[in-house]
């Protein structure tokens, strides 16, 4: 792949000739595993990389392709033609496909949200997967998430204690039957934290241009806590041990601080939901609205507060939006939570159930409170018996679609779950095994990079943070039927356009801006589209 952009030059030699993916060996390799589409192959000589891109002025633009046929990043360049404010069947030329084209019409005046990141989690399942690898490849893969010439992740999520993608059930205080520990004298960092999270995350600061936004997430209770007993299923924190439960995250902290690691934010529960259910498996503690919001407001603030540590992003929710608004608007209506809460977590598993409007209807009612997508994944349902499927072009197309749906209300960022799983979907203790952008086959040291790593580069390289959404408008009734998009504006003032079809045919589409004129669009079946350019160079008067 040929980096444009002649800022880019420079530093594309550096990294060319550092990088352990450096040489004439930065295409990908493909590999077809028979599921429809291809898998890039890494191992310790070669791995593909993603040029950095520098939007060029306009009227010059950078088109990014990945598709459904094996185009993954692929970079062209194309300019805007004298602005018009239709087109016309006669623009159409004869060898042309004759299909529907589709007007989309860029409004910079028209703002919404701020992008906050994207990034995705450091679980004990990852660090075992990437640790698994020759040390060139472990390299590679933090490369392949955190570094210039990768997705360039600006968000980490950080596990407190064990999850369900760890090889048994764990926290920072586990003691017998009939012991409890209210001062937390025996809380001590994992050897999962001290051998695999600890070093990764370190390893991907030191990797990152920018200091990246790491959030903590807890899973489990130690079962001393719990009514129930037990790290894993159904059970609450007994309201004597709410403040303990408090202390418990800021000594998990001060302890990553202690390593040089430091936080932006904590979400207040992984998935409350789950330990309300008598079925449910593995690491929970369950909350309704209204105990989260006594225990934010009464003990996890203040001792935020006390600890020094006032200014971290506190998140609430941390679950599906079949929640929202409700969620919200009850532990809002508490004072003494209102005050510390920042944010609204998300979770994508079941937007399928729910349309967006929730997401709308929670920030009209908070805007003050941004919303952020901390968990996806596929391949977790019952119903999919095989949880890693090589090469599949449908679970990419599952990725782009939600981001664009999600940014397109009000979420300033996505973070994936697991960096790296092994080729059956794990390790997890339970055997809820899923799918991965970058999977490790450890026995034959390689990695592949799924279709799904792919479709994440067309949001994570491009919409940087502080990036602001900004209004599109199309002329067509069934755009929605197979063409999704989204635009927005970055701090450098960059413009940024992606599109999605998921339509097996081509489309095109007929892009206005009125600021520098229109282009035309052609894009593949199966396909995911960015343009992305500047403003124009000022002229001499």
């Amino acid at each position: 792949m040929k980096p444009p952009g002649a800022r880019c030059v420079l530093l594309w030699l550096l990294w060319q000739q550092f990088s352990p993916c450096h040489g004439a060996n930065d295409e990908c390799r493909s590999r077809d595993y028979g599921h429809g589409s291809t898998v890039c192959v890494c191992d310790a000589t070669h791995c593909d990389t993603l040029p950095p891109i520098d939007p060029p002025p306009a009227p010059s633009s950078y088109i990014i392709s990945s598709d459904k046929a094996g185009r993954r990043w692929d970079i062209t360049k194309a300019a805007f033609t004298e602005f018009s404010s239709t087109l016309s069947p006669n623009d159409i030329l004869s060898d042309e496909l004759e299909e529907e084209v589709v007007e989309v019409r860029l409004d910079t005046e028209e703002r919404y949200q701020t992008i906050i990141g994207f990034g995705g989690a450091f679980t004990d399942a990852a660090g075992l997967n990437i640790l698994s690898l020759p040390l060139k490849l472990q390299d590679t893969v933090l490369r392949a998430y955190y570094a210039p010439e990768g997705l360039q992740y600006t968000m980490g999520r950080v596990p407190i204690g064990g999850t369900d993608f760890s090889t048994h059930p764990y926290t920072y205080d586990d003691l017998p039957h009939g012991y409890a520990d209210p001062t937390l004298l025996k809380f001590a960092l994992a050897k999962e934290d001290l051998s695999a999270k600890i070093p990764m995350i370190r390893q991907a600061l030191r990797m990152s241009p920018v200091p990246l936004k790491l959030f903590g997430s807890a899973w489990g209770a130690p079962g001393w806590m719990k009514d129930s007993g037990s790290i894993a299923g159904k059970g609450k924190i007994f309201p004597k041990y709410y403040e303990t439960w408090a202390q418990y995250h800021i000594r998990f902290l001060q302890g990553y601080a202690k390593h040089n690691i430091t936080f932006w934010g904590l979400t207040t529960q992984n998935e409350p939901t789950d330990g309300l259910q008598s079925w449910f498996e593995f690491n929970a503690v369950g909350w309704t609205p209204k105990e989260q919001a006594q225990w934010v407001g009464m003990h996890l603030g203040p001792a935020l507060e006390h600890a020094g540590l006032g200014h971290l992003k506190v998140m609430v929710l941390d679950d599906n939006r079949i929640f929202l608004p409700k969620w919200v608007d009850e532990v809002m209506s508490n004072p003494a939570a209102a005050k510390y809460v920042s944010g609204v977590a998300v979770h994508w598993y079941i937007d399928w159930l729910t349309p967006p409007l929730t997401l709308d209807l929670t920030h009209q009612r908070h805007p003050k409170l941004f919303i952020l997508y901390t968990e996806a994944c596929t391949g977790q349902w019952p119903w999919q018996p095989l949880k890693v499927v090589l090469g599949s072009w449908p679970r990419a197309e599952s990725y782009a679609a939600n981001i664009i749906q999600s940014l397109n209300h009000w979420s300033t960022g996505w973070t994936d779950w697991n960096l790296a799983l092994d080729e059956k979907g794990g390790p997890n203790w339970v055997n809820n095994n899923v799918d991965a952008p970058i999977i490790v086959n450890a026995s034959a040291k390689e990695v592949y990079k799924q279709p799904m790593y792919y479709a994440l580069a067309h949001f994570t390289k491009l919409l940087v943070p502080g990036s602001v959404r900004v209004k599109l408008t199309t002329t067509s009734a069934t755009v929605s039927n197979y063409l999704s998009h989204t635009a927005f504006i970055r701090p450098d003032n960059a413009t940024v356009v992606i599109f999605l079809n998921k339509d097996s045919l081509p489309r095109r589409v007929h892009f206005l801006d009125p600021r520098v004129g229109s282009l035309r669009l052609s894009m593949n079946p199966r396909s995911l589209v960015t343009i992305t350019f500047g403003p124009p160079l000022p002229t001499d008067q």
